[in-house]
């Protein structure tokens, strides 16, 4: 309701959906490799079980994927791999996996920029950094105006969560995969292979990115009620709201929702033709 409202106040010319994700840069069970009828199998793994960076999503109501803002595990800057994926993605040389305010407000500039025209929404979640005083001046700095989703709703009304975060893993994962069983890598001492070099993963991220159908993204703003039609024709394509969705009832109570607000417009709406028909009364009375 609150989405639709701002909608219907504001004609954004853009809406924009936007998360955070972990990316693991190991297997989490590793791969058992042996000779055939061998009586000890040893598991490959790069040893780096815990080690991730954290990738922010962005994706647009039309389709359009802005490129992936990457938080890198080290500061030192490397022109090679600057240069390598310059307009492929926006690095953050800061050696940290957590948002703060100051790479929102870095995120916020080089990702979506400022508008020159028409006004634009961003939908994320209630992550601290997301609605600091410090953000908010950089949103309005921006022309952003944002709809905060509610702690415990992002799986059912945040796009990534819910459309996108799920095929984007399982892609990195199986590029993972093709690289532990078939790609060049160097080994440690114990002769273990050494974790994914920088180039090598930050690929994986450009890849798995790139895999995701502009389809998928323009209507996971409708799953997730973001973009449908304010006047409830299209709620049925709502996921949470299907019959076989956690909240089935959902759409009954939606449409209640919007009939009482409607409801309450209606009787405003009596109340001022009224008081305006009391006021002509008493002016004639008065003459």
């Amino acid at each position: 309701m609150y989405i639709s409202q701002l909608r219907e106040k504001n004609n954004f010319q853009h809406i924009y959906a936007a998360d955070e994700t972990a990316v693991w840069l190991d297997s989490t069970g590793g791969k058992c490799i042996a000779d055939k009828g061998a009586k000890e199998v040893s598991v490959l793994t790069t040893g780096h079980d815990k080690m991730r960076i954290t990738v922010f999503l962005t994706g647009r109501s039309d389709g359009y994927k802005c490129l992936p803002y990457v938080l890198l595990p080290r500061k030192r800057v490397d022109p090679i791999i600057v240069n390598k994926f310059k307009n492929k993605l926006h690095l953050a040389w800061e050696g940290t996996n957590w948002m703060n305010d100051d790479l929102t407000a870095d995120y916020l500039k080089r990702v979506l920029g400022k508008s020159l025209f028409g006004k634009r929404l961003l939908v994320w979640d209630m992550f601290r950094c997301h609605i600091s005083p410090s953000t908010k001046k950089a949103l309005k700095a921006s022309g952003l105006d944002t709809a905060v989703v509610p702690g415990g709703c992002t799986k059912f009304i945040q796009a990534a969560d819910v459309c996108w975060n799920a095929p984007f893993k399982a892609k990195i994962r199986q590029l993972y995969d093709d690289w532990m069983m078939h790609g060049e890598k160097e080994v440690t001492k114990g002769g273990n292979p050494k974790s994914a070099p920088m180039a090598e993963y930050l690929q994986w991220i450009v890849d798995a990115w790139d895999s995701l159908p502009k389809e998928l993204i323009s209507k996971s703003f409708k799953s997730c009620g973001i973009t449908n039609a304010t006047d409830g024709s299209e709620d049925d394509e709502i996921h949470c709201f299907k019959a076989d969705g956690p909240v089935p009832s959902g759409r009954i109570l939606l449409q209640q929702a919007r009939d009482a607000k409607e409801l309450a417009q209606l009787l405003e709406e009596v109340d001022l033709e009224q008081e305006e028909e009391n006021f002509y009364d008493s002016d004639a009375s008065i003459v």
